[in-house]
């Protein structure tokens, strides 16, 4: 067993986590934004999918927070 390399459930787990990821981003995105806002934050999330997805969730709950607060 080489334990640098990548075995198939291993992928198959990496792309299962980025698409739920992307998709809950792309959910939450739909909810909130505007128009404009949801197509530029869409564009992000679909052509940098694991960091734009992790961004847009991050700015999604720290956002909320904020609301809550104040």
């Amino acid at each position: 067993m080489n334990p640098l390399m990548l075995y198939p459930y291993q992928i198959i787990i990496i792309f299962a986590i980025i698409i739920i990821m992307v998709v809950t981003a792309m959910v939450l995105a739909s909810k909130k934004e505007s128009n404009i806002r949801f197509i530029i934050w869409g564009i992000i999330i679909l052509f940098v999918p694991f960091l734009g997805a992790l961004a847009y969730i991050i700015s999604y709950y720290s956002n909320e927070k904020k609301v809550k607060t104040t």
